[in-house]
């Protein structure tokens, strides 16, 4: 039997706010194992990160207390320690890779200024051995030319380039425990995949125990050993993962489980309008240099694309970021500028002037990633939802409009006393659901939806996406959906396009090219998603 490395026993976490004492974390109890990959899952709010600090004592101590139970780590209990002692335990033994590496990393650093620090703190090492191995350590997470990448700030790097320089941070001082808190959410599968197989693969090497933290049950089927379900600060179930996937005893894990995507849409008619049509639509961005600003080369975001839409239909884009997903989708709606020729209902729209296009705007909606950032917080829902109205029907006088707010409300499952509230006083869900609301309002036709779950809870996910599949179905809407994440455009999908580099590099039945991919990069997106 494996020993246990680290026991987390009957924790309590309770914070002191204006409003009271808030208990986040209630009676947690489980073990790691050494070698062994434990799941803690659960929506946002649940306790997951507040656990994980716990165990690096990470909170504001000012306004934390734990009211019972101990955190034991090879027997010594983290609680009990004083602040200069942690310090011995931070880096050195339990080690924490966190969710945006962007914000994680200090940005006015270079990568080996921080890489060094932690060896630095706990090794006896002097500065050029410590940028020795801090280069040995690049090169094991799979960053070239590591020499050259010390002396890089953290925004001269990718989005997976700063997560492996994360992970190797985290791996510096050869720790024995490493926390994993949402370590792909902000990734492209590809590079999810990536980053995954390159943590078991130390796992292997080292011997590592570690604590995943995630919403993402199909990461967890994958890559657990044993899984916690977490939810209002409690665990409400443990299980190895084989047994609670097999067969989930909580209600709440049952919820879980039923939450993950599954096909929502209705058949398109073969005879069904074409409602917009696109050809060798172009947008090249120029690259330029020099006091004058020269142009030295272009940037092909969307290189000789032809795209067809019709009534009802949604057609799914799928690409890693900087595949030229979302501006495709913005130059069809012609929000950026683009060459080629595009027609709606028929006519060609591509030659129109701004001044044209107004009256059309009404027609083109899109929804976006984050309802936070693409919702004005100085406006109430009411503001919100009657700019547009007031813009594209200004005859409709203060009864109707109302009228027409509330019908709209109701439709995507909000009451009207929301009416008078700020963006900030919803939830991730609510507030994209206001967000589609103020598509919904306006009567579109062709709605881009870009991204629209994947800032979501698996639960409010699916909450979106029935959502969205009503409203097509009730309006018949067309959608252009613009997505990373295969298992959802799959189940949302009638025809799907996959893009690479500016370039569609396969098309068709969304059954067919998930199925039977001809090429290769279609393979390798469908097998790092995991959806089969």
């Amino acid at each position: 039997m494996s020993e246990t490395l680290l026991n987390i026993d009957n924790l309590s976490v309770r914070f002191a706010t204006q409003q009271g004492n808030v208990e986040a974390v209630r009676h947690v109890s489980f073990d790691i194992n050494k070698g062994q990959t434990v799941a803690l899952v659960g929506e946002s709010g649940s306790g997951k990160s507040v656990t994980a600090l716990s165990i690096l004592r990470l909170h504001d101590e000012n306004s934390v207390s734990y009211p019972g139970g101990a955190i034991r780590f090879e027997g010594e209990n983290l609680l009990q320690l004083d602040s200069e002692t942690m310090r011995h335990y931070r880096g050195k033994k339990i080690a924490m890779i966190f969710q945006e590496p962007m914000t994680s990393l200090n940005p006015v650093h270079t990568i080996g200024e921080q890489l060094t620090e932690s060896l630095l703190v706990h090794e006896p090492l002097d500065k050029a051995e410590a940028e020795k191995q801090c280069i040995a350590l690049l090169q094991r997470v799979g960053i070239r030319e590591p020499q050259k990448r010390l002396h890089d700030f953290p925004h001269m790097l990718s989005g997976g380039q700063r997560q492996r320089v994360m992970i190797a941070m985290a791996l510096a001082c050869g720790p024995e425990l490493l926390i994993a808190d949402e370590p792909t959410t902000a990734l492209d599968v590809t590079i999810q995949r990536q980053i995954l197989e390159l943590l078991m693969d130390i796992q292997q090497e080292r011997g590592l125990s570690i604590l995943l933290i995630t919403h993402d049950l199909n990461l967890v089927r994958h890559y657990a050993d044993h899984v916690c379900v977490m939810n209002d600060g409690e665990i409400v179930e443990q299980n190895t993962t084989d047994a609670l996937f097999a067969a989930p005893q909580h209600d709440y894990t049952q919820y879980l489980l039923a939450s993950e995507p599954d096909q929502r849409i209705t058949t398109v008619a073969p005879d069904s309008e074409t409602i917009l049509t696109a050809s060798h639509i172009k947008c090249y961005f120029p690259i330029t240099k020099g006091f004058f600003n020269r142009k030295v080369g272009e940037v092909r975001a969307v290189d000789d694309i032809d795209v067809q839409l019709h009534k009802g239909e949604t057609l799914g884009i799928v690409g890693e970021s900087g595949s030229g997903k979302t501006t495709l989708g913005l130059a069809l709606l012609r929000l950026v500028q683009s060459s080629g020729h595009i027609k709606f209902r028929g006519h060609t729209i591509s030659d129109y002037r701004e001044k044209q296009m107004r009256p059309l705007r009404r027609y083109f909606q899109v929804v976006f990633q984050d309802p936070f950032s693409s919702l004005s917080p100085r406006m109430t829902v009411d503001q919100i939802l009657s700019e547009g109205l007031l813009l594209h029907f200004p005859h409709m006088d203060k009864s109707a409009r109302q009228k027409k707010i509330a019908d709209t409300l109701h439709e995507v499952g909000l009451d009207t006393d929301v009416l008078w509230r700020y963006p900030h006083e919803f939830s991730g869900g609510q507030r994209q659901r206001i967000a589609i609301a103020r598509t919904m309002v306006l009567e579109p036709e062709v709605v881009l939806l870009d991204e629209p779950t994947s800032a979501l809870d698996v639960s409010v996910q699916k909450q979106v996406l029935t959502l969205l599949a009503s409203l097509q179905q009730k309006h018949n809407l067309s959608y252009l959906f613009i997505s990373h994440d295969l298992r959802v455009v799959r189940a949302m999908s009638h025809r799907v396009m996959v893009m690479r580099a500016g370039k569609v590099v396969e098309t068709g039945d969304v059954e067919a090219v998930f199925d039977h991919p001809r090429q290769d990069y279609t393979r390798e997106l469908a097998k790092a998603s995991l959806y089969q």
